[in-house]
């Protein structure tokens, strides 16, 4: 029964770790400016006091509910992995498609992160949503 206990800890505790469920240690800012006929979208990731973004990890940004955005999609989700290093986060920059006043992305972000000794290092994933609107 130890061992059945043990096994079911151990493999929900690589789920956590390997989904990067659990707690975290970061946070994303993310912000838009319509500028001309163009949305540009920052995400950007903000290690906790004590942490360190790590690049080894493989980071991306996936955007749905695109509507009113020129953006190439599959399976009705935009997907970038190229991390910016000096932001550090993603730059996504999208042309207007219609005459859409106002419009919002769901986002995910996978991110990682390690203790400033790198001891240890933490899998993120960060969710949520992000509003643009024409001036």
């Amino acid at each position: 029964m130890r061992k059945l206990l043990g096994s079911a800890l151990l493999l929900s505790g690589s789920f956590f770790f390997l989904t990067g469920f659990g707690q975290k240690h970061s946070s994303v800012e993310a912000q838009s400016a319509v500028k001309e006929k163009a949305v540009e979208m920052e995400f950007k990731i903000k290690p906790d006091k004590g942490m360190q973004i790590s690049k080894d990890g493989p980071w991306s940004l996936q955007l749905v509910n695109t509507t009113g955005l020129k953006l190439e999609t599959k399976d009705g989700k935009f997907e970038t992995k190229t991390f910016d290093e000096k932001l550090p986060g993603f730059k996504v920059k999208a042309e207007l498609d219609g005459a859409a006043p106002t419009g919002k992305v769901d986002y995910t972000m996978k991110a990682f992160v390690c203790s400033d000794d790198k001891k240890h290092c933490y899998p993120q994933l960060h969710k949520g949503s992000l509003e643009w609107k024409k001036i």
